[in-house]
């Protein structure tokens, strides 16, 4: 006797994954990419993307958690692969021929965006508060080690770290405004750089993209993202550039928006809770993401603490202008 299909039903979505779903629904699509817990559905040519999965999985703008009361079934021993069809039931969605997904009444996913009201002295405060709350942490994969503020990541034991130093180096300097570094050159230096389902370069120029949004910077974050998007077409793969898309828009995991929330609020013991909830994100793409939100606050900070400088030197020019004349004069790390 052939074995019950699976009924989920998801309490919690995040955006892009709720029109996903909603197309879906509507027109029907395919199986992406099957793990034993979780799965990618997607709309066939469109891009539209959304993981189904348990609670422990975290929200995120992609994923769809399923009712924590509930087992999730797992996918692989049902027999689900990718390329099984998805089509409309009943309001929800049946997954080939191994389970059946419900959404009505799931709530949409809001986490905490900004913008955050950053001081030079502020921002500092928070990188120390923060490098304190890493202690006990393993950053040792991936970006994680430049996670740490104060991090001096011995560059020469990480072939990965090596390669995307000018890229990280480049951005620094880009976000503290240096306008002759080029966004298409900073990018093109870390997408799909690193092993994985997201590589590590994609993970921190999404966590930079999302800290500078959260910060009231959307137009440094534009700057960054399309020529991210454009190389992401081709150089990562597409459930990684589904992921930057929604950084784009400044959408990431729940923890990191969190965490980034917590340092601005001086909140101890959400930070702490953010931080563990990166800790759980893919091999290292929670640590990835937290690196690329530090490069960009300290970027931020620097800019910051140099305006009252440019301040006080126009203030003392001033004089000197009055009497002046008026007339116009992905890669792997491993190669």
């Amino acid at each position: 006797m052939a074995e019950r299909p699976a009924a989920i039903r998801l309490v919690e979505i995040g955006r892009d994954a709720a029109d996903c779903l909603k197309a879906l629904a509507a027109d029907g699509g395919s199986v992406l990419a099957v793990f034993r817990r979780s799965l990618y559905l997607g709309r066939d040519g469109s891009g539209a993307m959304a993981c189904v999965g348990p609670a422990a999985l975290g929200a995120g703008p992609l994923n769809a958690l399923a009712d924590p009361g509930r087992t999730v079934p797992d996918w692989q021993d049902a027999g689900l692969r990718p390329g099984d069809p998805i089509g409309p039931e009943n309001g929800g969605l049946r997954i080939g021929a191994v389970g059946t997904v419900s959404f009505a009444g799931a709530r949409l996913h809001d986490p905490p965006r900004g913008p955050c009201a950053w001081t030079g002295d502020g921002i500092a405060a928070a990188l120390a508060r923060l490098s304190d709350a890493l202690r006990g942490f393993d950053l040792d994969e991936g970006f994680a080690p430049l996670a740490r503020p104060d991090s001096a990541a011995p560059l020469s034991d990480s072939p990965l770290l090596r390669r995307a130093q000018p890229a990280i180096s480049a951005l620094e300097r880009r976000l503290a405004g240096d306008a002759d570094v080029t966004p298409r050159n900073i990018v093109s230096g870390l997408i799909g750089l690193g092993p994985g389902l997201t590589p590590s370069g994609d993970d921190y120029l999404g966590g930079a993209m999302i800290a500078l949004i959260m910060s009231g910077r959307a137009e440094d974050a534009a700057s960054l993202a399309s020529p991210a998007l454009a190389i992401a077409a081709e150089g990562t793969n597409r459930i990684s550039a589904a992921h930057l898309r929604a950084a784009a828009k400044g959408l990431g995991a729940d923890a990191l928006h969190r965490s980034i929330d917590a340092l601005a609020r001086a909140d101890d013991t959400a930070l702490a809770a953010g931080l563990q909830g990166l800790d759980a994100i893919g091999h290292s793409s929670g640590w990835d993401a937290l690196a690329g939100a530090v490069s960009a606050l300290k970027a931020i900070g620097r800019r910051l603490a140099a305006q009252p400088a440019r301040s006080a030197a126009a203030v003392s020019a001033a004089p000197a202008l009055d009497s002046a004349t008026t007339t116009p004069a992905s890669r792997n790390a491993s190669t």
